[in-house]
């Protein structure tokens, strides 16, 4: 595939695998609810897995809806689904029919229903689509916008003589080395977080060296913004609610995370967990989702 001389003037790879509609993070997105699916039953095994006994279930779900509505009263976002309250109110229904039940009556099938529907809930709320219009124009849109931004003399001007964002980025390593990992394996990619730019430079990155676009986890908070929310829901971002720390939403979300390494899906992680202020190599690691991919 020959670059245009645009292309070429910035320095800009050929894409490992030329057809948007074929990267993994693409396909993905085309079986979105197979996935989903899929995603809500490795999810509820893995919680079932990891419970000491079958009766341990009743009280993980009391805790989730405990913690839920102190997070709906306490912390209400924006972002949050308009429904909020009536989803939980109608899982505070089904535990309480659960208690009132007679020794020797059936528990089972309230608690999977509860079960089963607070999982799917998380599921559908952390899964992120990607679409390749929305990637071609964010590929078009964010290095101009980047570079009138850098460029003193084309902030007022928007025709005057300017250096594109390739002119002021330096590029090291081995790139041929990353470039062909990434045709027998799964890229992850753990850099340092000290800026909010971090996310929208490193996706141009990986655009400028020819590589799949990467999946990666976004605050929830980040989708309290329209132009935000507009970009991420659209680039294959994935939600994280940091509010939600009960167990059934922390596996749901591991769970996510690792499937979609397992499909191929080359993936970016913050091991720090929040920006490093210092611009520093964090020497403390976070191993929540970056855990997943040693798993």
């Amino acid at each position: 595939m020959s670059l245009s001389h645009e292309q070429n003037r910035l320095g800009i790879y050929d894409k490992i695998i030329p057809n948007l509609t074929d990267w993994p993070i693409s396909k993905l997105s085309q079986n979105r609810q197979s996935f989903i699916d899929a995603h809500i039953e490795q999810s509820k095994a893995q919680i079932l897995t990891g419970l000491k006994h079958p009766d341990e279930l009743k009280k993980v779900l009391a805790k989730a809806l405990y913690l839920e509505r102190i997070r709906i009263k306490e912390d209400p976002w924006r972002v949050d689904p308009s429904d909020e309250k009536s989803f939980w109110n109608n899982i505070t229904r089904k535990l309480i029919k659960i208690s009132q039940l007679k020794p020797g009556e059936p528990e089972t099938e309230l608690d999977d229903e509860a079960f089963e529907e607070i999982i799917s809930r998380y599921s559908h709320e952390i899964a992120g689509h990607f679409s390749p219009r929305a990637y071609k124009f964010s590929t078009w849109i964010l290095p101009f916008l980047f570079s009138q931004f850098l460029n003193k003399a084309s902030i007022w001007k928007i025709g005057s003589p300017r250096l594109h964002l390739r002119d002021r980025i330096e590029f090291t390593g081995n790139i041929e080395l990353v470039r062909e990992l990434s045709t027998k394996g799964t890229v992850v990619l753990t850099p340092t977080h000290f800026s909010n730019l971090d996310s929208p430079l490193i996706g141009w990155v990986i655009h400028v060296l020819g590589l799949p676009a990467f999946l990666y986890g976004a605050g929830l908070n980040l989708f309290n913004s329209k132009p935000f929310a507009f970009f991420m829901s659209r680039l294959g971002a994935y939600k994280v609610d940091r509010r939600k720390r009960n167990l059934l939403y922390l596996e749901t979300l591991k769970t996510y995370s690792r499937m979609t390494l397992r499909e191929g899906c080359h993936s970016l992680f913050f091991p720090g967990g929040t920006r490093s202020r210092s611009g520093q190599i964090e020497k403390q690691l976070k191993l929540g989702l970056l855990g997943t991919a040693l798993e």
